[in-house]
């Protein structure tokens, strides 16, 4: 049969559905069931994942084209040995795989989601197999077992209850919702998940015990359904991914195109093969930043660093920008803006208006601890979550009664009387006592416990008391009535002789005592990290699975939506019949609250932000929530509160649980990409005076100025560290004032091109290759006359070229920290690893010109000592010329 109607057939036709028997399943029937369905895991095997992450890596237009040049290397080695062809291949060839193999680490270790759906279900379960009580493996289990449940249990499968006792369960980290689910055994005519008499995998028995068929195990479950949906979404790529993309393939396009032109336009002019195959190296090696892919992992890296240390764990690198791109967050509500904890928040007399306080208090919150069950723990007291907040109010409560040791009885929550009850001793006194629903309780009034005393219940008296109630709800709270009586000498009498008396038996002439007001409390510091959202351009949007009328008091509260103001509300009922177009035009008209909301529609809405060009986070802590967290942009999910699933799902983790966390990791992302763009403009500068010698070289008679392991020295040695100094910077402090960048706003904008490549590169160019041919013709070189490549004179020139491209990325450096200042203004000494750089920078001009084992590496010379002073004018013209440009055009680059 369907499990879609288990739920509605009477308990004793369960087990013939399910071809089982009170006594349980038989072993050989266990066995043939366990080969037939399959082990109760939602794991989905891919024997090939690993190995397709791996080949993904080497498809990397970089990885390419740095493999093809190594290639071509070692064939131009072949042709002309003795030109060290062979050193610069293995070094490109050994930069690719250390490239790729980083990536796939980094890759690899995030993929870890069926290992936590693993540990998040129980790992033993007690079944009744052949009339026997036996413990086994979660994963063992099979439809038509007989599972036996009782509080602290984790629910292993989705299981029909045939025996129940006071059995109260938590769905939350399926459904979403706070409250718990009061369980029996009888028949349900509900939808299946709304079903009373239904135990799902992944959720938790706070109370009671009870006996219930197992019916769905693994990828057929509920839990298992969403632990599908969640593997089978692809996680799109992040910002940062598509324009790291976009630029690689600019620049390799860039590349290839000069270089294959110019070997072209070579050999055309009748040069040798071999002059033209190191041109078109050097040309691609140039055009092509070897450094930077690893310099944007480290920056990435050292991104997560800081974010960890403010409690948000970042499992994508790319995340970690990601975040700082972010236009709109999708949050849950419960254990996300809230605390995911009812507390008792306010207590109102039944006829005046006003908060009771102090003995009052005290008074209400004793009879309202009567109606309650609470035992304690090592963990504390555990029970129903009302009756567990009660308990700690009233512990709370200064100069309030003291919590009765036991109940004489205690009548527990019925779902259809919608209260409890229960007879305790008090100050002498036996009180029978009574919470639930006001409209459970009116008719079983007599009275109303006034400050003064008692007042009659007519029918204005009970409309004050419904206007109190109405007002408290009004305010998002919900509201619990608590009413009372003494019991009188006969009830006394036969309490004593162990009569037991029935419940409706003492309902009647009861005294209304008061109102609980009762919420799950918002976490102190969303409402100001929902404002600091606000004021950065960022929509905070609440989705949750509560009722409208809660979202909107809790929305309120946080300052998503207006106080005192009827926002807009979208319900899942409504959500299902809109089309994608019809629900951006609902986000657009100023919708910012979802409420009963399934999964699917979590996504729903998550695409439609995306489909709108918006960066989507969304957060979340439930099973429910995983597969939105893994189709958002970016997932957030709860460190302490939230499941496993959905941790595994996100790319983030907050630590803390602290939704004003989410806010500093926001604006560490907005730093990072701020600082990717500061060294992608520091790296990119050094490419103009690397290519510019080449196209002198083909267009002119005229010698080389840098060959390609001088090109190499600067883009994988001492550009390094200076670009991780800058990935090292400071927020702004500005970074939050300001709007969230445009999806389309890239890192190789048409600006930043122009600045790099066509205005310092140019000047570093100019002036490397002017003290270049300053050497030469010092030293008696004549325009057209061909130099050797071991020509002391030769070796000198370019020694000084490149290391005067080594001294003037210094002043490159310090003015690429901030776009329209010197970057002299806060201090150099505040980022020692900018200070290391330029050392690093100083060290290594001297040793090209200086130190004889780096001379014979790099196949450079000596130059006189004014003239390497000439070098050091280098720096103060480019930070100069680039500061003028800043304080004239005021604009970042």
């Amino acid at each position: 049969m369907s499990t879609g109607q288990i739920q509605h057939l009477e308990k004793d036709l369960v087990f013939a559905s399910l071809h089982s028997r009170p006594q349980g399943l038989a072993g050989a029937e266990v066995a043939e069931r366990l080969h037939e369905v399959g082990r109760n895991s939602f794991e989905v095997k891919d024997p090939w994942k690993i190995m397709r992450s791996l080949v993904k890596q080497f498809t990397n237009f970089f990885t390419i084209l740095l493999v093809i040049s190594a290639a071509i290397c070692f064939v131009a080695h072949r042709v002309q040995p003795g030109e060290s062809m062979n050193v610069l291949g293995w070094a490109l060839l050994v930069v690719s795989l250390l490239n790729a193999f980083f990536s796939f680490f980094q890759e690899y270790r995030a993929e870890r989601a069926m290992e936590a759906l693993r540990k998040f279900l129980p790992q033993q379960v007690e079944v009744r197999r052949d009339g026997s009580l036996t413990t086994v493996p979660a994963e063992e289990l099979v439809p038509g077992d007989l599972l036996l449940l009782t509080e602290g249990d984790r629910v292993p499968a989705d299981a029909r209850l045939v025996a129940s006792h006071e059995l109260l369960a938590s769905n939350a980290p399926l459904t979403g919702e706070a409250a718990p689910v009061r369980l029996d055994a009888d028949a349900c005519e509900r939808r299946l998940t709304e079903s009373s008499n239904i135990v799902f995998a992944g959720c938790s028995i706070i109370r009671g015990s009870g006996e219930a068929v197992v019916y769905a195990t693994g990828l057929r479950t509920e839990f298992g359904k969403l632990a599908h949906l969640s593997q089978a979404i692809a996680r799109p790529a992040s910002p940062l991914e598509l324009e790291t993309g976009r630029m690689v393939r600019t620049l390799t396009v860039i590349a290839v195109l000069m270089g294959t032109s110019f070997f072209v336009y070579g050999m055309a002019s009748g040069r040798s093969l071999w002059v033209n195959l190191v041109f078109m190296m050097g040309i691609i090696v140039a055009n092509v930043p070897e450094g930077l892919l690893p310099t944007f992992t480290l920056a990435l890296a050292m991104g997560s660093l800081r974010m960890a240390r403010k409690n948000v764990l970042v499992k994508s690198l790319n995340a970690v920008e990601a975040l700082g791109a972010v236009h709109v967050i999708c949050t849950d509500k419960t254990g996300t803006l809230t605390q995911n904890r009812l507390s008792i928040t306010e207590l109102q007399g039944p006829s005046t208006a006003g908060r009771l306080t102090g003995s009052e208090a005290g008074r209400i919150l004793g009879l309202a601890r009567i109606a309650s069950e609470v035992r304690q723990t090592d963990k504390g007291p555990t029970g129903d979550p009302l009756d567990v907040a009660v308990h700690r109010a009233l512990a709370e409560e200064a100069g309030g009664l003291k919590p009765p040791h036991g109940n004489a009885s205690f009548y527990p929550f019925d779902v259809e009387k919608r209260r409890s009850a229960g007879i305790a001793e008090q100050e002498g006194r036996l009180l029978f006592a009574v919470k639930g629903a006001f409209e459970a309780l009116r008719p079983l009034l007599d009275g109303l416990q006034a400050k003064g005393g008692l007042e009659a219940t007519d029918d204005q008296a009970l409309a004050r008391a419904e206007e109190i109630m109405e007002e408290m709800a009004c305010r998002g709270l919900r509201v619990i009535a608590v009413a009372w009586r003494e019991l009188d000498e006969e009830e006394r009498r036969r309490l004593a002789a162990g009569d037991e008396i029935g419940q409706e038996e003492l309902e009647n002439n009861l005294l209304l005592a008061g109102f609980l007001g009762i919420e799950d409390p918002i976490r102190p510091e969303v409402p100001e990290a929902v404002a600091i959202c606000r004021r950065a351009g960022i929509e905070v949007v609440m989705v949750t699975g509560d009722h409208p009328d809660t979202a909107q008091a809790v929305a309120a509260r946080s300052g998503i939506t207006e106080s005192g103001g009827d926002a807009a509300v979208v319900t899942g009922d409504l959500l299902d019949k809109l089309t994608g177009d019809q629900l951006i035009e609902k986000i657009t008209s100023g919708v910012r609250i979802f409420a009963r909301t399934t999964p699917e529609q979590k996504m729903k809405i998550v695409a439609a932000y995306k489909r709108m060009g918006l960066v989507a986070a969304m957060t979340g802590d439930g099973v429910n929530d995983a597969p939105a967290l893994k189709a958002a942009d970016v997932g957030i999910a709860m460190g302490r509160e939230g499941t496993d699933v959905a941790r595994e799902a996100a790319q983030i983790i907050l630590l803390d649980d602290n939704f004003a966390s989410i806010v500093k990791g926001i604006e560490e992302g907005r730093t990072v990409f701020a600082n990717i763009r500061k060294f992608t403009n520091y790296v990119l500068v050094s490419n103009g005076p690397e290519i510019l010698p080449y196209l002198l070289y083909i267009l002119l008679p005229v010698p080389l100025a840098l060959n390609v392991i001088q090109i190499l020295s600067i883009d994988l040695g001492t550009d390094i560290i200076p670009s991780m100094a800058l990935g090292q910077e400071p927020p702004d402090p500005a970074e939050m004032e300001r709007p969230p960048r445009n999806r389309e706003q890239g890192l190789l904008t048409r600006e930043l091109i122009c600045h790099s490549y066509l205005f310092l590169g140019l000047l570093e160019g100019a002036w490397s290759l002017g003290l270049f041919f300053y050497v030469l013709l010092d030293g008696g070189w004549r325009y057209g006359q061909e130099l050797a490549g071991n020509d002391p004179l030769y070796r000198s020139a370019t020694g000084i070229a490149l290391s005067t491209i080594l001294l003037m990325q210094i002043g490159n450096l310090i003015g690429r920290r901030y776009a329209q200042r010197s970057g002299l203004d806060r201090g150099l000494f505040r980022n020692p690893l900018l200070v290391a750089g330029i050392l690093i920078q100083i060290v290594f001009s001297w040793a090209t010109l200086y130190f004889p084992p780096l001379q014979r590496v790099l196949q450079t010379g000596p130059v006189p000592l004014h003239v390497y002073l000439l070098a050091w004018m280098g720096i103060f013209l480019i930070f100069g010329t680039d500061y003028l440009r800043k304080r004239t055009f005021l604009r970042p680059a």
